[in-house]
């Protein structure tokens, strides 16, 4: 196992760098000697060893790796800087040393990542500020973030946190305005198995209460957002019915599942 830090450019642009965060570990196997990669010269290094590689993307095109280096054409070259901090014989001291490594760098990863989410939740924030200003409506900011357009608050039970919720849903993308799923749905407020903007936004309506849920990306499906990466998602919901036990909301749902079917139109 080699520990090491590593900078990659693409031609004069840094693409990623260790130095300053966690370093590298890298266990050495034999298919490696001949990879077209920088890890094929580690077998010949030792502790302390620097090198410099230059690969061409041309040749990495031709090995068939485009999708790995989608952000790189033809005609560029991938230089990599490698400094060897330590090589490990025994897989449980390299095991020791990557857990101590993690540890320290612990901090550093938690502050970038509260500083991408508050990046992204202020671009969110400006999305649908500006959507909201171009149609003209002012939504409820609900705690966590997600705006609410009450159409009807709904004069029954409030769907508060605790309460088994039952509701007829429709789902599309804020800038894209393309629906990607709808139906009825039942789900606790509060511990229940639904995206956060939900749990946000629904107790802000009682039984029969009607309107739109303005979900930002970070409280709906981050990154495998279904509109696109932290897409903004917009949901028109219904309150059909508000119960206090799961099985109470099951059972009401199947009274009402059979009487929409004893609705339907007979077929010809």
């Amino acid at each position: 196992m080699i520990k090491f830090n590593v900078l990659y450019k693409i031609n004069d642009s840094v693409l990623y760098d260790s130095h300053g965060k966690m370093p590298q570990f890298f266990g050495v196997s034999p298919q490696d000697a001949n990879s077209y990669s920088p890890f094929e010269l580690f077998t010949m290094l030792r502790k302390g060893d620097s090198v410099v590689t230059t690969q061409s993307v041309d040749t990495l095109f031709k090995k068939g790796m485009q999708q790995q280096i989608p952000f790189a054409k033809k005609g560029d070259q991938i230089k990599t800087y490698i400094k060897i901090l330590e090589v490990f014989r025994v897989d449980s001291i390299a095991r020791k040393d990557y857990e101590a490594e993690m540890a320290k760098d612990k901090p550093r990863q938690e502050k970038e990542s509260q500083e991408a989410q508050a990046k992204q939740k202020e671009k969110e924030e400006k999305e649908m500020q500006a959507y909201f200003s171009a149609n003209k409506i002012t939504p409820v900011r609900a705690p966590k973030g997600t705006y609410v357009l009450i159409k009807e608050k709904g004069n029954g039970e409030p769907a508060a946190v605790g309460k088994f919720v039952t509701v007829k849903y429709s789902g599309k993308g804020l800038i894209n305005n393309q629906q990607f799923d709808a139906g009825v749905y039942v789900f606790q407020v509060g511990p229940g198995n639904a995206i956060q903007g939900w749990h946000d936004g629904i107790p802000l309506f009682n039984k029969g209460g009607k309107g739109t849920l303005f979900v930002p990306g970070t409280l709906a499906y981050g990154q495998d957002g279904p509109a696109g990466p932290f897409a903004t998602l917009v949901f028109d919901v219904d309150i059909l019915n508000v119960s206090d036990t799961q099985e109470k909301a099951d059972a009401d749902k199947k009274i009402m599942d059979s009487l929409a079917a004893k609705n339907l139109p007979k077929a010809n």
